[in-house]
Parts: C-alpha cells; structure tokens; sequence
C-alpha cells in the first residue's frame, strides 16, 4: 500500500504543543513537563485530565472556567509520566481546595494517574481518582476485568464535572464532584466507525483495510474494532443497522450498558475522529437524531456536534450518548441545587476547545412564512406551444444528462469537477416543475424556469443562466405589441440580443475568454440574424471546440496553469443541451 500523504513537521510533538500555547496565552505551558494550566480559585474543586497527544482538541482545549484546571500531555497515544501528572497535580493544588484526576480507561493512563494521585496523597494533597468508560464495541465479555475503553464521551465527563466544581465545590467539595463525575459516567454510551487508520506523524502508515473494507468499534489509537464491515455499508445503513444497535439494543447483554426510554432525555454527540468535513458531521447529526426517533422513540434534548475527541486523521466518527434524565435523577437527590445535569453541560466555559452549544434561555426567533411564498408574474407576452415546448426541454435534459461523465471528466482537469452535475440539476430544475410553468404566455413561464433554475442549479452557472433567461423573459415582452402575439423566430431571436445585453452587465466575460459566453454570443447570433436553429447550433458548437485552443481568463479554470488544451465544460455542456431541443423538434 503507497504511503499516505501528510504534512510532517520536524519534533512535531514539541512544536504542536507550542503552538497551542501560542494560541492560547491565558494558560501558563510548563513545557519541561508538557502541562497547561490556568488560574482556579483556591476554595473550589479543579479537574485535572491527560493523556496522549493525537486527540486534540482532548486534552489541552478543554482546559478553562468552567471544565478542567490542567492538562497534561502525554507523547502520541501514550500516557504521560507519573513524574509530569505529580508535577502537574502540584502546581494545581497549591490553587485549589483539591483535584479530581478524570481519566481515561486506558491501562497506561490508568497506572500513571493513579501512581501520581498516591504520591500526591502521600504529599498531603487532597485528590482523587475517576476512570471514565463509555465504549460498547468491546463488550463484556472481550473487555472482562478492563472494562470500557474510553472515547468522545469522556469530554461530557469533563464539561458536567467541571461545570459542577465550578458552581458548587465549595460547598460539596472533592467527593461531591467526584460523585457527578462518576454518574455521568455511568450513563454514558459510545460507539465508533472509521474507513481506516490514522496516519501518526513520524511513522510509516500501516492499515489492513482496504477501500471495500470499513471498521465498526475501532479504538482512538488505530486499536482494531469490534467489527470489519465488507462491503464498506451506506453511511445510513452504518448508522441505522450497526452503531445504534450497538449503543441501544436492550438484547444485546454484552454491550447493554445503559438502559434509555422514550421519556428520558438524552444528549446526543456526533465527535469528528479527524478527517470528515463539517458538512458531512452535520449530516450524519441530522441521520442519526431521525433514526433514534424513528425507531427508538428518542429525541435527543440537546445535540452537540464537532470535532471533540480525535485521532489524528482517521476518517471516521463516533456517536455518544447520555442518558439525562437517570443521571440528573441521581444528581439531583444527592444535590437538590443541580435540577438537572443539562445545567452543567450547558454552563459556560472559555475553554478553547469547548464549542458554542444552546442554552435554555436561546430561543429560535419566531418566522412569518407567509413572506416565504414565491409568486413570480410578469408581463404576458408570446403564446407559445407548451406541449412542443415541454418536448424541447425533456430532450434538451436528456441529452445533458447522458452527456454527463464526458462534461465532468473535462472539469476534473479545469475546475472542481462538479459542472456536469450542476448542468444536470439545471435541466431538471426545468423539466421537473414543467407541471407548474404557465402554458400560455411564453414570457411567464420563461420567468418561472429562470426561478427554478437559480434555486436548483446554484453557483456561478446557476445564476448566469438566470439572468439570461430572466432577461429572454424581459425581453420577450419588450419585442411583442400584444400579449396575445404569437412567439416567432424574428421575436426570439431580438429577444434573445436583449438577454445577452442584459448578461453582459454582469460578466466581464466576452468570446476568447474560455467561458460558456464562446458558445452562447455565437448561438444568440446567429440564430438572430437567420432565425435557423441548426445553423445556430453548429455556431455555438464552433464557439465550444474554440475554447480548447484558448486560455480560460474567467471561472475556475483560470486558476489552471494550462487550460488550453482543453474545452471549457460549461461550454461544451450549454451546446449538448441545444443539440438535445433541437432533437425534440
């Protein structure tokens, strides 16, 4: 297997650490024991948590008001030494009434903090020891005496924890916060998936996953899962058929951790483990909420999406859930003030690494939809044929759709790829609401396909073809006395220079610039001065090919180094369109 590209920085831990620390000049780095730390009240409960680096923002980003008082950073994926946690642990308790060490179920984290909370407690320092775990892919019976490896639900342990010793340590002091620590805890639940390992900075890439091969349950340092999945499943069966029921499934005695109810509340977190875009984190947010309701009868309370606990660059994502009302249950008997733990979660926090989540008192503004409604009317003008011209149209999308591939392979070399497709959606924008287009007046149902067009076709295409069909509208209606006028060649083609003119004054593209306007001005034309669609089409296919000998000045292919050797797809997309119309005469 190639290696895998990655930007590699020399001494990236120390470096990686610094610039945190750069960032983030409200936290003192320690750099000769890896630890940040910030200023915490001597009368009040800190957190204290660490860990191997590779899971940024865990752990340093969560240290602030509100969530930890110090990080301490291990090398990657290991667990940092029992001499920077005792070191790390000093320097925090000289500022608080006493530390509670959150850590992670990991056998070196366990041992080191642990280790460190002895000494400490031999020192006279006043702390304490929680082991979070919330991973179900192992199970009871392969975890045995280990128990739960922990993943992103760690960090609602810390948020909760934290937010509590911020507000009522004082009064309740080590135990108590060790006590809502430990209840979050127990009613927590994760579940994992990655298409494949990460990339360590510094050592050779090594997977034995495949592109038809995905991992159900893998751990957050490249540990396997629970489960290979091939063929690699839809992201919606993914979800719906293997992690849900993973997390869920009362049946299920190996992994049934936590028992969930249609009451109860719940908190739902999608954690981004490294390499998955914002836009597709939201869209499995969006997926996994649907399916729990669909068929758990859950609605999440409260859902909390990002990149909270990673590793490194594994393309992949966990879902965490956490059952609200048994903990607040449990919380508020033992802590009549806490009414319920979504207080805490929702508490404020400067930590860096925190993100912005709703609160009780945000509330969505209220919408009048009424203003929403589109009504697009315009002056009538040319009674055309709508049955001859919704044939044209499906011709026209016809064609561009089998022309597809061959207009994306051409932008896969000049633009970003997507022009077929977005051609594509343009042409069904029209022949998919050609029920509803006004099939008397030319004019109108022009002005209602320049509307589609522009919601279906969005980008730069999406809007020049617009207002060229906008302005076709407008001036249809300047070129026609009556209403009840008939649509002819001569009206057309006048019609057609107006909307060319009314274009022009919002691109700067002319003909040699390597744009669609190569073949649209020749078409516009031609057909004006002969009123001949074939002879207008060969026109805008000269225009097209004219573009694969010319260096593009507009779009995204002018970005391309060479573009000359190549057509422009937009071009070449508006002529296949035209040859397809004039199939359906």
């Amino acid at each position: 297997m190639p290696e895998v590209k990655s930007f590699e920085v020399s001494e990236p831990l120390k470096a990686a650490l610094k610039g945190f620390a750069l960032a983030n000049p409200q936290l003192t780095f320690v750099e000769h024991e890896n630890v940040f730390i910030r200023e915490t009240n001597a009368k009040k409960i800190s957190l204290i948590a660490g860990g191997g680096c590779g899971h940024e923002p865990t752990h340093a980003g969560y240290v602030g008001h509100g969530l930890l008082g110090a990080a301490v950073c291990g090398d990657i994926f290991a667990s940092p030494s029992t001499k920077q946690i005792l070191n790390g642990l000093k320097l925090l308790s000289k500022q608080s009434s006493g530390v509670l060490l959150v850590v992670k179920n990991y056998t070196g984290d366990v041992l080191h903090f642990g280790l460190a909370a002895e000494r400490a407690r031999a020192l006279g320092i006043n702390c304490k020891v929680v082991v979070v775990g919330d991973d179900v892919a192992v199970g009871r019976a392969k975890g045995g005496l280990v128990g739960r490896r922990a993943l992103a639900g760690t960090v609602l342990v810390h948020k909760i924890a934290g937010a509590f010793a911020e507000s009522y340590s004082d009064k309740h002091g080590l135990d108590g916060t060790a006590r809502v620590a430990e209840v979050v805890t127990e009613n927590l639940v994760t579940i994992g998936a990655s298409l494949d390992h990460c990339k360590v900075p510094g050592r050779k890439f090594e997977t034995e996953l495949n592109e038809n091969k995905m991992e159900l349950g893998m751990g957050i340092h490249n540990e396997p899962g629970v489960k290979v999945l091939e063929p690699v499943p839809s992201t919606d069966d993914l979800i719906r058929k293997d992690m849900l029921p993973k997390l869920l499934d009362p049946h299920d005695k190996d992994r049934h951790f936590v028992e969930f109810s249609k009451e109860d509340e719940v908190v739902l977190l999608i954690n981004n483990l490294g390499a998955i875009s914002n836009f597709v984190i939201s869209a499995i947010a969006a997926k996994t909420a649907e399916f729990l309701e669909k068929d758990y009868g859950i609605k999440p309370v409260q859902t909390i999406t990002g990149t909270l606990m990673t590793s490194f660059d594994m393309e992949g994502f966990s879902i965490t859930l956490l059952n609200v009302s048994k903990a607040s249950k449990v919380v508020h008997k033992e802590f009549p003030e806490v009414k319920s733990i979504l207080e805490l979660l929702r508490a404020p926090t400067d930590a860096p690494g925190w993100p912005n989540i709703s609160h009780d008192d945000e509330k969505a503004p209220k919408i009048d939809h009424s203003l929403l409604k589109d009504e697009i009317k315009v002056k009538p003008a040319g009674k055309f044929d709508f049955d001859h011209f919704a044939k044209m149209m499906k011709s026209g999308a016809d064609q561009l759709i089998k022309s597809e591939p061959h207009i994306t392979k051409l932008d896969t070399k000049v633009g970003d790829g997507d022009c077929g497709y977005t051609l594509v959606a343009g042409a069904k924008g029209i022949t998919e609401n050609l029920d509803g287009l006004d099939k008397t007046y030319l004019s109108q149902a022009l002005a209602q396909i320049s509307d589609h067009i522009e919601s279906s076709m969005g980008g730069t295409s999406g809007g020049l073809y617009s207002i060229m069909i906008s302005g076709l509208s407008h001036g249809l209606i300047q070129v026609s006395d009556k209403p009840e006028e008939p649509v002819t060649p001569e009206k057309l083609g006048k019609a057609m220079e107006i909307a060319l003119d009314t274009l022009y004054k919002y691109t700067k593209a002319r003909p040699g610039a390597s744009t669609l306007v190569d073949a649209l001005e020749p078409f516009v034309k031609e057909f004006a001065s002969s009123g001949d669609l074939a002879k207008a089409i060969e026109a805008a296919d000269k225009g097209a090919q004219s573009t694969g000998s010319i260096e593009a000045k507009f779009g995204r292919a002018s970005y391309v180094s060479d573009s000359s050797a190549i057509p422009d797809p937009g071009a070449i997309g508006f002529v296949e369109f035209l040859q397809g119309v004039k199939n359906g005469l």
